[in-house]
């Protein structure tokens, strides 16, 4: 992984932080540039995505349009809600959006990605709303369906559904990132599966 992101041209940070959150943020501290992509590590962009944000004039941040890899009447409606419902109403995106910040934004917030083991995204939203609202760009991020194609596309919804639930009833966040990852560990890897 090193060798291929230095081969193009990209810096590789080796991080000891325990979450996804912690070395988003400490990414954050030393990106030098004026615009950040916080690149889903299972989304495509559509060609021409970063160059977009390039063109962007005023300091602002937003998401990508999310799209699913797989063709299925509920990962339709889920990329259509996640778009239109809860990204350009709610002004909350999922981290497979493909989010986008300016510098001088992402200095106004402390820690922009939180400190927790999930909905990490969620919050990095919720702290940039106070700021200023997204943007939304056509531009697709097309995301990996694995968990739903692993765990089952009706089952992996309702998950989703309990997970936001408990996110805003305040469940401890480390046993709902197990229940998450239970299976598949593809942002944390838990030594046990045992609460």
């Amino acid at each position: 992984m090193k060798e291929e992101c230095e081969r193009r041209g990209f810096t590789y940070l080796e991080s000891s932080s325990s979450n996804r959150a912690s070395r988003l943020n400490e990414g954050i501290k030393k990106a030098q540039g004026d615009w950040l992509v916080f690149h889903h590590p299972r989304s495509i962009l559509e060609a021409g995505a970063l160059e977009q944000v390039k063109k962007l004039r005023e300091p602002t941040w937003g998401a990508f349009t999310h799209q699913f890899d797989q063709k299925h009447s509920l990962l339709n409606f889920t990329s259509f809600w996640s778009n239109k419902i809860r990204g350009d109403f709610s002004k909350i995106y999922y981290l497979d959006h493909c989010l986008f910040a300016h510098k001088d934004i992402l200095k106004q917030v402390d820690t922009p990605f939180g400190e927790d083991d999930i909905f990490e995204d969620t919050v990095f939203c919720e702290k940039l709303n106070q700021i200023e609202k997204p943007l939304r760009l056509k531009y697709r991020s097309n995301t990996s369906s694995i968990r739903f194609q692993e765990n089952g596309i009706y089952i992996q919804a309702i998950m989703n559904q309990f997970l936001k639930i408990a996110y805003k009833t305040k469940l401890n966040r480390k046993i709902m990132n197990k229940i998450y990852e239970r299976g598949l560990n593809l942002n944390q890897n838990y030594k046990s599966d045992k609460f």
